[in-house]
């Protein structure tokens, strides 16, 4: 009759670690914080988009494709830069066109997006489309390096969306 008395406190205590070690793997590996799975495997489809090959023809890609995803913030990523020798607005008007044949709908556009001196930039896209893709919505984001005050005659495509998060432009 001891036996089961000790016996049934420690064998609930037990289960009480378990579960509450499960509890911290699973946030851990993406239950509140990072990627979930379905985003990690969001982020090859993103980057196989046709829209990340569209370019003007004044134009080449710099550097290799990329594609991941924010652990901070738990969406699915991918992007390609180019290098430009045509004008900003041809860029703007060839993917404004790109797009809209492409199935991306404008969402916003700004020209010129550059934070004012000594601001934080929250939003650095000059258009931004969205799209849905493999079961959610997906944003495409044309921005230029030099509204940062980096690499003039670069622009950027970034593509971000999340099963489980949120994503933006």
């Amino acid at each position: 009759m001891k036996l089961k008395r000790v016996a049934t406190p420690v064998l609930v205590g037990a289960g009480g670690i378990a579960l509450i070690a499960a509890t911290g793997v699973w946030a851990l590996s993406g239950g509140l914080y990072g990627c979930t799975r379905a985003d990690q495997e969001l982020a090859p489809t993103l980057a196989s988009l046709s829209i990340l090959d569209a370019h003007p023809s004044r134009t080449r890609p710099k550097d290799e494709r990329y594609s991941g995803c924010d652990e901070d913030d738990g969406f699915a990523y991918a992007g390609q830069y180019y290098q430009y020798t045509t004008s900003r607005a041809g860029v703007l008007s060839f993917y404004r066109q790109a797009a809209a044949e492409d199935g991306w709908r404008l969402e916003s556009a700004n020209p010129s997006p550059s934070p004012a001196p000594g601001s934080l930039a929250v939003d650095t896209s000059a258009l931004c489309f969205e799209k849905p893709v493999a079961g959610t919505t997906a944003h495409l984001a044309v921005w230029f390096p030099s509204d940062l005050g980096d690499s003039a005659g670069d622009y950027g495509l970034d593509i971000t969306a999340s099963h489980d998060g949120f994503a933006w432009c």
